[in-house]
């Protein structure tokens, strides 16, 4: 027997309990993995560091100081942070009801897009996982809630913080 193996074998009776969600919303929170997490963000690369001449040794050299790389890496940490959130709300919860019949959500989401401040084109409207996983980002998790998935994930609070700050708050989700 291992730690692991004694530590499942107890929580295999445990029953989690459906919590409400800071949105209304019912959902299990479940644990996501670090790994898992790790894979999503890994998957941002840094932009290429750009390079200079410099005259006086007749080479080019790194230019880490360039304004448009900062930015760049700028972007591509943000980048991380919703692909971490993504992976948070994917994973760590799961609708106690599914989605709602009534789709009042998606039309209202369909009309940010409309309005230029939202971009569904790579979604599949057609794909129950798509339609889950927006109905999640979008209007069942909010901000508080990705705390509480994160503290059951384990995962860093100061790196909730950071992703949790480029998660859109919620003057601009749609209301239910």
């Amino acid at each position: 027997m291992t730690a692991v193996t004694d530590v499942a074998k107890e929580r295999g009776g445990q029953v989690d309990q459906p919590v409400t969600l800071s949105t209304g919303v019912r959902a299990y929170v479940r644990p996501v993995a670090a790994s898992l997490i790790d894979e999503v963000t890994a998957r941002i690369r840094d932009p290429d560091v750009p390079t200079w001449h410099n005259p006086d040794k007749d080479r080019d050299e790194p230019n880490p100081n360039d304004p448009a790389y900062l930015r760049g890496l700028e972007d591509a940490n943000r980048q991380r942070g919703i692909a971490a959130i993504d992976a948070l709300v994917m994973f760590g919860v799961d609708l106690v009801d599914g989605l709602p019949e009534d789709d009042s959500w998606l039309a209202k989401l369909r009309y940010l897009e409309k309005r230029g401040h939202l971009d569904l084109s790579s979604y599949d409207m057609d794909d129950q996982t798509d339609l889950e996983f927006l109905f999640k980002r979008f209007v069942a998790v909010a901000s508080p809630d990705i705390a509480l998935i994160s503290m059951r994930s384990g995962v860093q609070g100061e790196a909730v913080a950071q992703a949790a700050r480029s998660f859109r708050g919620d003057d601009t989700r749609a209301a239910d």
